[in-house]
């Protein structure tokens, strides 16, 4: 399909078979979503009838739209620059150079391979619209510059006035169109690629207390898999042993890891912090919830906006209604007596000035690039409709803090002094938890230099302790403290309370 009257059409056909209940085509993805009992064989000979191929997919089939969008880019990248090697002189020639017999002559050899060579995509497009009985967007491309090339053909030999730098320009822009038009394609579908790439490649699988490494795919519900410190969680699941902290901004945006825990659940490509985890699998593959989140970008991007369905209704007589006006114009000009050579070119004028697509394509690449510039940042839109009611919102509410953040936490206030920030610092570089990275980096940026610490341990949930010149140094949160038999209740705690009434993570040292 090569604009989004094509979409309209192929759609159209398809909604037209027997058992097809509803028929979705998006242009942006080429991909036709159908619900119905009619057999795919009557639908493949059905959009085959019209000038199209259906090709079935697979359910195990992946469609690598960012590969299929990289050779698309590549090919009109070249066919532009081969374009515009010969536009360029081509239009000197025509507009800088006084007119001689080989001047005409070169500018017909320059043209020639443009609009029939390199512009052939549009006439091929157009033949086959033709035996269909349909016209397309190309149709209008592919009339155009063929009737500037023919009648400046014409005109070389009847000693006219040439245009035929018109039609070589026509296909050198339209096809630079189409290379921006597949980049931004490309760009858009890599969201989901980036998304999906988060997910590990390797898991440890656990089958009667043996481990070994497996491929994530060969992960099936029920199965017990390790996750050791710094590694990703294959797939989702329930833990049923051991005790950690699980890193999960990549879905929620919160900085803080959130504690783990037998009988905790956990999501796949999420990050355990430390300790060993063994969990127990309840989703894999598509089933998986970064799975879903993709297929939820990809559904929102197939999806039409209300306006998209005004501007199908339009693009779906707009290529009509134009041959019909530029052969209006060409009958008004010869009725008026201004000669075949105005004549023509008004009605080619017609025809070019209609050329571009954007009633069609406008909205699609809109929201193709819209939502997967939108997953990149952590935001994923359900539907095409919710990008068109966005321009209404006056206000949005947020249900997580971490959701606002720059996704490091900061040390923000320290009651003691540097060396009690000093002795805290030493004891938590050695753990990955914010919290911990951010008392380090609070006491590197006051050149702090740590001492050597000993018999360090880290408390998943609750905090660290370590040994520094035969003196014990706990920091962490009360309840550390609490099960290390120390008492902190004689402590002023009131100032924990404050900070933490405004959403402060607050230790103890």
């Amino acid at each position: 399909m090569t604009c989004a009257a094509c979409a309209t059409r192929v759609e159209r056909i398809l909604s037209k078979q027997d058992g097809v209940e509803t028929a979705v085509v998006n242009y942006a993805t080429g991909e036709a979503r159908v619900v119905g009992r009619t057999p795919t064989l009557d639908l493949v000979n059905a959009v085959d009838r019209i000038g199209y191929e259906l090709h079935e997919l697979q359910p195990e089939e992946d469609v690598d739209l960012v590969g299929r969008y990289d050779d698309e880019q590549q090919r009109q990248w070249r066919l532009f620059l081969g374009a515009a090697a010969l536009t360029i002189p081509l239009m000197v020639l025509a507009m800088a150079l006084p007119e001689s017999t080989w001047n005409r002559w070169t500018q017909l050899v320059l043209a020639a391979p443009v609009v029939l060579g390199f512009g052939w995509q549009f006439h091929s497009v157009a033949a086959k619209g033709l035996r269909a009985a349909q016209a397309t967007m190309d149709t209008l491309i592919s009339l155009g510059t063929l009737t500037a090339l023919l009648y400046s053909t014409w005109a070389l030999f009847a000693d006219e006035p040439l245009y035929f730098e018109s039609g070589a320009a026509i296909v050198t822009f339209i096809l630079l169109g189409r290379f921006f038009e597949a980049r931004s394609k490309g760009r858009a579908s890599q969201a989901v690629t980036s998304l999906l790439s988060l997910a590990p490649e390797q898991a440890i699988s656990l089958v009667d207390g043996e481990e070994r490494p497996v491929a994530v795919d060969e992960l099936r519900v029920g199965d017990r898999v390790v996750v050791l410190p710094g590694q990703k969680v294959p797939s989702d699941g329930t833990v049923l042993d051991g005790f950690s902290s699980v890193a999960e901004s990549m879905l929620t945006g919160e900085s803080v890891a959130v504690d783990k825990s037998p009988g905790s659940s956990v999501i796949g490509a999420t990050v355990n912090q430390h300790g060993r985890l063994v969990v127990e699998l309840t989703a894999t593959g598509e089933r998986s919830t970064l799975h879903r989140i993709a297929k939820l970008v990809e559904e929102a991007q197939a999806t039409r906006a209300p306006v998209q369905r005004l501007a199908d209704r339009v693009s779906q007589w707009f290529v009509p209604a134009v041959l019909l006006i530029a052969l209006g114009t060409f009958v008004a000009w010869l009725v008026a007596g201004a000669g075949l050579e105005t004549a023509v070119i008004a009605a080619v004028a017609v025809l070019v000035i209609a050329c571009p697509c954007a009633l069609g394509l406008a909205t699609p690449t809109a929201i193709m690039v819209g939502s997967g510039r939108a997953a990149e940042l952590g935001v994923v839109f359900k539907g095409a409709e919710a990008f068109e009611l966005t321009h209404a919102v006056d206000a949005v509410l947020f249900d997580k803090t971490g959701t606002l953040t720059r996704g490091v936490m900061t040390l923000t206030r320290n009651s003691g002094d540097n060396e009690l920030l000093r002795l805290a610092a030493a004891v938590e570089a050695t753990s990955t938890h914010p919290v911990a990275r951010a008392i380090v980096l609070a006491a590197e940026e006051r050149d702090l230099a740590l001492p050597p610490v000993s018999d360090d341990a880290t408390m998943p949930g609750r905090g660290v302790v370590g040994t520094i010149d035969g003196v014990e140094v706990v920091v962490g949160r009360e309840l550390l403290f609490t099960d290390l038999g120390w008492d902190v209740r004689g402590a002023d705690l009131k100032s924990l309370a404050e900070f933490e009434a405004f959403g402060a993570s607050t230790v103890i040292i």
